[in-house]
């Protein structure tokens, strides 16, 4: 690439000798002597050949290349201003990223304060809610920062790193006719007969094999489709209780031989081997643990 003939400065000093008709009106606009201004003009009609200016007296008026010359210049001179402009805000603005990946079972309304959180802290958030197979290979692949999951009975080797969140409480729901004929409370066996409304990936193999206990399974990952399908009386659940199932249309806990209490299943952070040195992701990982505390006391 050729270097450039002209200055910023000199087509600045141009810009402004247009716009005031005298080199010592641009001067003082420019904030600089007459005998720099005067020179930067010259220069520049030296490296162009050819003069920008009919000099009349103290007086100049634009040539006719000088004015084509002009709208030029004034352009260049307002995207300066604008570059200078945005350039100096950056420091202030400063706005980190983090892309999280979520169970399905994580409480939406932790979600929300984490949002909440990261927003004043001027942090952008890319969520979405994705099966821990996925989460695992986002994280590995670099398209995730941080993820939040169901912990697994098993070694992950040096890929990842984790560190326990919390614990969520489980039970289980239905329809109120489906199980109207049975007698209460509910045994597995009667709930193995009914198909099971599971809020799982069937490919997340660890996790659905926890928590299916029918051998007619239908797998849901969103939310209202579940809530629709459970009000229709298409199968029961083993939910979270923050999903406050008992609320929706119809939809009752079920009273069961094995109760709920002590069912719980406990999620974990994780995250890739040295992004925690980022000081960001380093901070996600403790805003989320001081927020799951929070909700639990």
């Amino acid at each position: 690439m050729n270097a450039l003939r002209y200055s910023f400065s000199q087509i600045e000093a141009f810009a402004a000798i247009a716009e005031c008709g005298t080199v010592s009106r641009a001067a003082e606009k420019l904030g600089k002597d007459r005998t720099t201004v005067r020179d930067l003009l010259d220069y520049l009609e030296d490296a162009l050949g050819y003069t920008l200016f009919l000099r009349e007296g103290r007086r100049l008026s634009l040539t006719a290349k000088g004015e084509q010359l002009h709208r030029q210049a004034h352009l260049l001179v307002r995207q300066a201003h604008a570059f200078e402009s945005y350039a100096r805000t950056l420091p202030e603005a400063r706005m980190e990223h983090i892309t999280l990946v979520y169970d399905p079972f994580v409480p939406q309304a932790f979600l929300q304060d984490l949002i909440t959180e990261f927003s004043a802290a001027q942090v952008r958030l890319s969520l979405w809610c994705a099966s821990r197979a996925e989460a695992e290979a986002a994280l590995k692949a670099g398209n995730a920062d941080v993820a939040i999951c169901q912990a697994v009975n098993r070694t992950l080797g040096n890929e990842l790193e984790w560190s326990a969140l919390g614990a969520i409480e489980l039970n289980f729901y239905a329809a109120q006719a489906l199980f109207a004929n049975q007698s209460l409370p509910l045994t597995l066996l009667n709930l193995a007969l009914e198909p099971q409304l599971v809020m799982h990936a069937h490919a997340d193999e660890q996790i659905t094999q926890r928590l299916q206990i029918s051998g007619q399974s239908l797998f849901i990952n969103e939310r209202t489709m579940l809530q629709s399908l459970m009000e229709q009386g298409q199968g029961w659940g083993f939910l979270p209780t923050h999903f406050q199932a008992e609320k929706w249309d119809q939809v009752q806990a079920l009273s069961t031989e094995v109760g709920h209490q002590g069912l719980h299943l406990t999620l974990v952070t994780l995250w890739a081997p040295g992004a925690k040195k980022h000081e960001w992701i380093s901070e996600t990982i403790i805003k989320m643990q001081t927020l799951w505390g929070r909700r639990a006391t």
